[in-house]
């Protein structure tokens, strides 16, 4: 074999031993980014529904302080605290009756004040929410 020969058998050799070393390398980053991705999916799945709950729970107080305020003889602050949690608890959502305040004076203020943990299995996040409503009287 002459030399040119031999010199263009070892360049491809050479150029075989990269592409196969450059696919390796593609395939664990590949593998990488869809671990990645699995551990975005996982966290979004698990923190998520708590968010939803809290929206549906701000939507149910803001519309249940209106409803009070438009009342001829507004419900008692026990009534709209137990209503609350009542909700709350039907979202899945941690609530407790001290985690509500409700105010009757002349408009109707709910408040609330409340955390719900989420555990990752490696790491627990508590997520912290404090949704408010207020209604005021018609008149």
């Amino acid at each position: 074999m002459n030399t040119s020969a031999r010199s263009n058998l070892h360049n491809a050799a050479a150029e075989e031993t990269m592409r196969r070393s450059d696919s390796g390398v593609g395939v664990i980053k590949t593998i990488l980014v869809i671990v990645f991705l699995g551990i975005v999916a996982y966290i979004a799945i698990k923190t998520i529904p708590p968010y939803v709950g809290n929206y549906e729970l701000q939507d149910h107080i803001r519309q249940l302080a209106i409803e009070a305020a438009a009342a001829p003889r507004p419900p008692s602050p026990d009534a709209l605290r137990n209503d609350v949690v009542k909700f709350a608890q039907d979202q899945g959502l941690p609530v407790t009756p001290d985690d509500v305040k409700v105010t009757v004076a002349g408009k109707i203020s709910i408040e609330l004040d409340y955390s719900v943990p989420v555990d990752l299995k490696v790491y627990t996040v508590v997520l912290h929410f404090t949704p408010t409503a207020e209604g005021r009287p018609l008149v």
